[in-house]
């Protein structure tokens, strides 16, 4: 019975052993695979960070490229960053990079995409690059300007008689200085000849009050014999800064009066004339709807009331109170907009007009003022004028014929008489004021022959609806990299 048992017993064994080995075997072959996978894998991240790796080199040169365009733009306004895709090193793979311009035009899209055997991976991130920017420079209309420009020994600009000019004033060219100048700032772009040296006739500033700048880019003539050039601190040129350099670039803003004859609405083009029932004059603003100065004088100021509208451009002139058509005050004038005159403008009379609003008034030809006419924007004609509240600028293209092939060639803008006019001035010709006449706004004219009162220059704040400007091109930096992700 015992050795019965003992027999059975090895067969158990048997199994048992069997079923152990058979047990062994899986778990070997199941490490085998978990070591094969483990190697796949490993292999396989590998390739992924060598990818990786790829893709953000290739980002660096999408970014440089973008940020090298934007950084040459202001000497190379054409420059554009990169198009279309592009190869980079791929460090044992392949390398893409490439960059696209969002729907706003400033926001670039740099892209970087790296491949690594079978593996491939991309990043990319965002940059505001601007594009070119238009600047209006409207620093010219602070001033008193003369645009001409002639070799030394002739004056493009005379300052005479006893006037005394205590506003800034820029010479583009040579001046003739004949009198006192008291402004605060004095450029000269030609050479300065002073001709009369009394103290109270002539001179720039005092020992106890010098002017705050002086720039002459050219030569001084008639200062004190041996003092030299203009130091600012020997009679009779006294000004606490001296300098060589101009503070702006001189130049006289573009007037391009076919554009704003065709442009200005209410206006003398073809359909743009003012609606029925305004009271304006017959041939208003022109005779035939043709650039040609054929309109004569303009009759700006009638003895009736009108009122021309096109949408928020209006010229409104209240000669007579008429409280029905908004006439509240006599002798006031609503101008908001751009107008254009194919012919001369005189005023004249004993008128004293008090305007409102921001506007431009072009003509063709000539503008003539006389007897104790004023135009002002306060009732005062004073400093306390708001240039931000009100401005009138007026402009003469000084066409003496039809085609403007001649120009008027005596005063193409002359203010005379006991005028106050608080208006900006444009004359593409010569501009005189003499007399009891006073400006009180700025002057831009080819050149200036200043006899009248100049005793203070109101700044402009903003610029009227088509008021000439000169403009500049203007890059801003681009910005950092953000929005990064990959």
């Amino acid at each position: 019975m015992t050795r019965r048992l003992l027999h059975g017993e090895d067969g158990v064994a048997l199994v048992l052993a069997l079923m152990t080995m058979l047990a062994l075997s899986i778990l070997t072959g199941a490490a085998a695979v978990v070591v094969s996978i483990n190697q796949h894998e490993s292999l396989h991240s590998a390739d992924a960070r060598r990818a990786f790796g790829i893709a953000e080199s290739c980002l660096a040169y999408a970014e440089g490229n973008v940020y090298g365009a934007a950084a040459d733009r202001p000497n190379n306004p054409d420059a554009a960053p990169l198009q279309g895709q592009q190869a980079c090193d791929g460090d044992g793979g392949t390398g893409l990079f490439w960059a696209d311009i969002n729907g706003d035009g400033v926001t670039w899209t740099m892209w970087g995409q790296g491949t690594y055997g079978a593996t491939t991976r991309t990043v990319h991130a965002q940059a505001n690059v601007p594009s070119p920017a238009t600047v209006q420079q409207t620093g010219v209309w602070n001033y008193l300007y003369a645009d001409q420009s002639s070799p030394a020994g002739t004056c493009d600009t005379t300052i005479g008689g006893s006037t005394t000019v205590s506003v800034p004033t820029f010479v583009r060219g040579n001046l003739c200085l004949q009198s006192k100048f008291t402004g605060s700032q004095l450029g000269v772009g030609g050479t300065l000849t002073l001709t009369s040296q009394g103290s109270s006739h002539g001179g720039i500033g005092s020992s106890s009050a010098p002017i705050s700048s002086l720039a002459v880019a050219g030569s001084c003539n008639g200062v004190t014999t041996g003092t030299g050039t203009c130091n600012g601190k020997t009679s009779p040129i006294y000004a606490s800064s001296v300098s060589s350099a101009l503070s702006l670039t001189p130049e006289l803003p573009p007037l391009d009066l076919p554009t704003r004859y065709a442009d200005a609405n209410p206006g003398p083009a073809a359909g743009h004339g003012c609606q029925v029932g305004s009271g304006v004059p017959t041939n208003f603003f022109d005779n035939d709807t043709t650039l040609n100065n054929s309109d004569g004088t303009i009759n700006l100021f009638p003895s009736s009331n009108y009122d021309c509208v096109n949408g928020s451009n209006e010229l409104k002139w209240c000669a007579t109170v008429d409280v029905a058509a908004g006439c509240d005050t006599a002798h006031t004038l609503t101008v908001n907009g751009m107008f254009y005159f194919d012919g001369n403008l005189s005023l004249s009379g004993n008128t004293d007009i008090l305007y409102t609003g921001l506007g431009t008034i072009y003509v063709t030809g000539a503008i003539a003022t006389s007897g104790n006419f004023s135009i002002c924007a306060v009732s005062t004609c004073n400093a306390a004028w708001d240039t931000s509240q009100s401005e009138l600028v007026l402009l003469a293209g000084c066409w003496a014929n039809s085609t403007g092939s001649t120009l008027a060639s005596h005063y193409c803008v002359d203010y005379s008489g006991t005028n106050v006019m608080q208006v900006g001035t444009y004359s593409t010709n010569d501009y005189h004021i003499s007399g009891n006449a006073t400006n009180w706004g700025p002057v831009l004219a080819k050149t200036l022959f200043l006899n009248g009162n100049l005793s203070e220059l109101v700044p402009f704040k903003v610029m009227p609806p088509g008021t000439p400007t000169n403009t500049s091109t203007s890059f801003l930096p681009a910005s950092a990299p953000t929005y990064w992700s990959g």
